[in-house]
């Protein structure tokens, strides 16, 4: 048997090339696992263009700290500035 390619590698094994309508209407949110963001920690990315990038990743070398550490102290301080508790690390 050959490997599923293109669309078909994202169908249900045993199920035939389709999902039925039968299967996708009795599988409900609650019954899927969670894979992501269930820790204590979630991971976050954030896309900057890369002279950006270059330009925060000097900042964190010349400070001696991580982007994490920058990103956190900022994003603290927009809370500060709003009457909010700030952020911790």
């Amino acid at each position: 048997m050959s490997k599923a390619t293109g669309l078909a590698a994202f169908t249900r094994k045993g199920k035939g090339a389709i999902a039925t309508q039968e299967s996708m209407t009795t599988e409900t949110p609650s019954m899927r696992k969670r894979g992501r963001g269930k820790g204590d920690i979630v991971a976050l990315t954030v896309r900057l263009p890369r002279p950006e990038w270059e330009r925060v990743h000097q900042l964190a070398v010349t400070e001696g700290v991580s982007i994490q550490t920058l990103a956190v102290e900022g994003l603290s301080k927009v809370f500060i500035e709003k009457g909010l508790p700030g952020l911790t690390e």
